[in-house]
């Protein structure tokens, strides 16, 4: 039953793409410019809820790539590319996600520039900027209120920044990440769960609460010996083959009221990740893999730090989803 109510919430994401090749002609005619729009995996599918929101962040950072990122015809010939640009919208699975991805050929995104405007706005100062990556450079574009524009335009942004994407994409439980080459193009990919509402996790104890990880995130668990446990600068770490990791206790970090236990030998651990980041979150036991029924906290909780919601157990009790993303940052 579950199953089937689950295959009536999906809807195909060729819902939202329709929009976009009359919207990409007329942006393309108003500016001068060439666009050959492609559409790749329009019947990816995806949760009800997760097409309802979509639309307005899609529409954000298409308006971006038209507007900043496509140059114009006569720009183009002069750099030695054809006058007409690609903007690609693809959508496609991969393990639990759905992907979705706009690329374009244009201009790229300039690092001087960003960084430029970051150490004016007070996001970092001009030492961090000379060791960070591109990467983590473009990532700047998403802060709040970050905008490299001049001048406020009809076609995107309107004075609204990439924060507001973000904060979008986060709030359905999905990420969104950057990649440019100044020249050359920019891809903005988004990642999203394939479905809010069912979640495969592990639930874990702590002292008397039990708490669920979400499946996606883990990477693997293990038990560790006491003196495997090390410290580098204050903090707790472990070697995870050959690589130092850092270690959260879920008891200290949540201040879960402690039972009277004696000393333990062994600890159980819950290596989770995001992206290339792994840290390890020190539990007292593993219960085991469950599907669990995501619900939020409502708007009296809604700002609790690394909760993204709860699940009601079969036996009636309440058990708190942890966002390992928020404990990694």
């Amino acid at each position: 039953m579950q199953d089937l109510i689950l295959t009536m919430r999906m809807v195909q994401v060729e819902q939202v793409f329709n929009r976009f090749p009359r919207m990409v002609r007329g942006l393309a005619k108003d500016l001068g410019k060439e666009i050959e729009l492609k559409i790749i995996g329009a019947d990816t599918e995806l949760d009800r809820t997760v097409i309802d929101e979509l639309g307005d962040p899609l529409v954000h950072l298409i308006r971006n790539s038209v507007d900043h990122g496509i140059e114009a015809p006569s720009k183009r010939k002069e750099l030695g590319k054809p006058a007409e640009g690609k903007l690609i919208l693809r959508a496609f699975h991969s393990g639990n996600h759905v992907f979705i991805e706009i690329e374009d050929d244009g201009a790229g995104i300039n690092r001087d520039k960003v960084e430029a405007k970051a150490i004016e706005q007070d996001l970092i100062t001009s030492e961090q900027a000379r060791n960070l990556t591109d990467d983590k450079i473009h990532q700047l574009i998403l802060a709040s209120g970050f905008s490299t524009n001049d001048k406020v335009s009809d076609i995107s942004g309107r004075g609204v920044g990439l924060d507001v994407v973000k904060n979008t994409i986060e709030s359905l439980g999905g990420e969104i990440s950057i990649k440019s080459q100044q020249g050359k193009g920019s891809e903005f990919s988004i990642q999203l769960p394939l479905t809010l509402s069912i979640l495969a996790a592990l639930l874990i104890k702590v002292q008397g609460e039990t708490y669920a990880i979400p499946l996606s995130s883990i990477v693997e668990t293990v038990l560790l010996e006491k003196e495997q446990i090390m410290y580098a600068h204050g903090q707790i770490v472990m070697d995870f083959r050959g690589k130092i990791i850092p270690l959260i206790s879920l008891k200290e970090f949540f201040a879960v009221p402690s039972k009277n236990e004696g000393k333990k030998q062994q600890h159980a651990v819950v290596l989770v990740s995001k992206g290339e980041n792994i840290t390890g979150l020190i539990v007292d036991s593993f219960l085991g893999q469950r599907e669990v029924v995501l619900k939020s906290l409502g708007n009296y909780l809604k700002d609790v730090y690394a909760i993204s919601g709860a699940t009601i157990l079969g036996d009636g009790r309440v058990s708190l989803i942890i966002d390992p993303n928020a404990l990694i940052k």
